[in-house]
């Protein structure tokens, strides 16, 4: 029981070593030829880490240049002034287009480090709003948010999708992917911590960016 339970702290201790620290941006060479862009947290950086989703992607030839770009705590945007680029998505997006990368599609995959701060719903408003402008008119897919790890987060993720899915129709380039019905029926892919995923959870992430950037 003891050693049990060590190898499971070990386990806890190496996998929170590896998120806390966690960051990603792959390089692209500027303007060579189609582009997508998965601008994310630490899921998305966990979803190439373990699963290699960019790899996934290339396989079908469809995108020249695939970036992935996710980190740690990031969030869409900061509803007030603030001088971090790589935590905030809007700023993160500017940095990449102001570097060269003229993104023909982007997956979106933030919003579950917004929920854990933000209470208010006309600030998932706000900070939706922002990204969605940042981007411009090229298509965006964005994943609904699952976050679980207390009772109040949770539920705020149901009102950040439910904010999504009232401001989609003004946006005729967005598309919802539902990954928060989809996680919901499938609990073996949930980590330990009700924020990030299994070894599981990361093929299965990794299987739905491909899908996804497939169709657009």
């Amino acid at each position: 029981m003891k050693n049990k339970s060590l190898v499971r702290a070990l386990t806890v201790a190496v996998i929170s070593a590896l998120t806390i620290g966690a960051g990603i941006s792959t390089p692209f060479t500027p303007n060579s030829g189609p582009s997508l862009l998965i601008l994310g947290d630490s899921i998305t950086w966990g979803t190439e880490y373990f699963a290699k989703s960019q790899k996934l992607i290339a396989a079908d030839e469809q995108w020249q240049t695939i970036v992935i770009d996710g980190q740690y705590s990031r969030r869409v945007a900061f509803p007030t002034p603030n001088a971090s680029t790589k935590f905030s998505g809007v700023k993160t997006f500017k940095k990449l287009s102001d570097g060269g990368l003229k993104a023909d599609a982007v997956i979106v995959a933030l919003g579950s480090n917004d929920v854990a701060i933000e209470t208010k719903e006309e600030v998932y408003e706000l900070i939706i709003r922002d990204l969605m402008t940042t981007i411009g008119n090229v298509p965006v897919t964005w994943l609904t948010v699952n976050r679980r790890d207390t009772p109040a987060i949770a539920k705020r993720s149901i009102v950040f999708n439910q904010v999504l899915v009232r401001l989609a129709p003004e946006y005729p380039n967005l598309v919802l992917e539902d990954w928060y019905s989809s996680i919901a029926k499938r609990s073996k892919w949930m980590a330990w911590d009700k924020v990030h995923l299994t070894p599981a959870g990361y093929q299965a992430r990794a299987k739905l960016h491909a899908r996804l950037a497939r169709e657009l």
